[in-house]
């Protein structure tokens, strides 16, 4: 690596510590709350709980290694499952809707010099898989729920504004595949783009003539990839499915810990809406919102308000404030931050 190149790195490395440093001072409500909700339940079954949700980052690694396989991009589980981390990380502290994250599997792409641009569909390929397999969960909670006479208006809007995530995702990869002339024309106009923030920077152009070609070859020639490996896709669903009811079932643990039994119906949709407020709310990674979300459905089929918003709190300590912590030490194993 450079010098020049190893000291930017350093100093952006420098700027998340101190962005992380601000960013939990700045939530410190919000550990608080979660010390609390966890005195409240058995150890025992928080243990378990905790435990639940390693194994569902794990299969998530794995969902994710799948995903890059579809491109012919091979990576093992150890090296998946930094980048996972990382990227949930970089994904909070640079909101960028949720494509930080993505740039992080792309640049780990070209330090191993590979495809760049099939790393962005392998990531695209995740994330929409997972999606599609959450909407499984997602139709059904809209049935239990309508079963149930609970749906309401607000549930009906952020089920459709979910939508959006799915398709844009997935129209990048149909894109590439029946309009390359068109990629090819976005890959310019980006190019062209690039070239007037240099000059406005006063910065040196270093991308070649040939860049835009370059790029659109490389999005096609995934996105063929991904139509011609229809069975690794279907792959990749089903551990996005495995993963997702390995998560309801660190919920479900986290109800055990507070002795009470809840229908599986009224669990999952409590799961399903606190994803979607995660993933429509304008904030990052849905903080501070999903937990309000999930404790009003499960308040709505009769939890004790008290007890509902403690289960709330301890599943987002476990699924999102955890991995956070894990991602910022994780990403100096990443190859963007590692040196090599």
């Amino acid at each position: 690596m450079k010098p020049k190149s190893h000291l930017i790195r350093n100093i952006v490395f420098a700027i998340l510590v101190v962005v992380f440093i601000w960013y939990i001072f700045s939530h410190h409500d919000e550990f608080n709350k979660f010390v609390e909700a966890i005195r409240q339940g058995s150890w025992l079954w928080l243990v378990v709980a905790g435990l639940t949700q390693a194994i569902y980052f794990s299969v998530y690694a794995i969902m994710t290694k799948s995903a890059f396989k579809t491109v012919h991009l091979q990576r093992n589980f150890i090296e998946m499952l930094p980048l996972v981390f990382g990227s949930l990380f970089v994904n909070v502290l640079a909101p960028t809707g949720g494509q930080s994250g993505t740039i992080l599997f792309a640049d780990d792409a070209v330090r191993r010099k590979e495809s760049s641009p099939k790393a962005i569909i392998a990531s695209v390929i995740a994330t929409v898989v997972g999606y599609m397999a959450f909407s499984f969960i997602l139709v059904f909670s809209l049935i239990y729920l309508r079963r149930a006479g609970l749906l309401n208006t607000y549930e009906i809007i952020g089920s459709i504004i979910f939508i959006f995530p799915t398709v844009i995702p997935g129209f990048l990869i149909f894109t590439s595949y029946k309009y390359p002339k068109l990629t090819l024309k976005v890959t310019n106009l980006i190019f062209k783009l690039a070239k007037r923030v240099k000059k406005i920077i006063h910065r040196p152009n270093k991308l070649s003539p040939s860049w835009p070609q370059d790029i659109a070859n490389e999005l096609v020639e995934a996105a063929h990839l991904v139509r011609k490996n229809k069975k690794q896709l279907l792959i990749t669903l089903g551990i996005a499915l495995i993963a997702h009811a390995i998560n309801i079932m660190s919920l479900f643990v986290i109800f055990l810990a507070f002795d009470y039994q809840i229908h599986y119906g009224a669990l999952i949709a409590g799961y399903a809406f606190g994803e979607v407020a995660r993933v429509i709310s304008p904030q990052p990674e849905g903080i501070g919102v999903v937990e309000v979300v999930m404790a009003v459905i499960f308040t709505s089929f009769g939890v004790p308000p008290i007890q509902a918003t403690a289960i709330s709190i301890i599943f987002r300590g476990f699924n999102f404030w955890a991995p956070l912590g894990i991602g910022f030490v994780l990403l100096k194993r990443t190859k963007s931050f590692s040196g090599h």
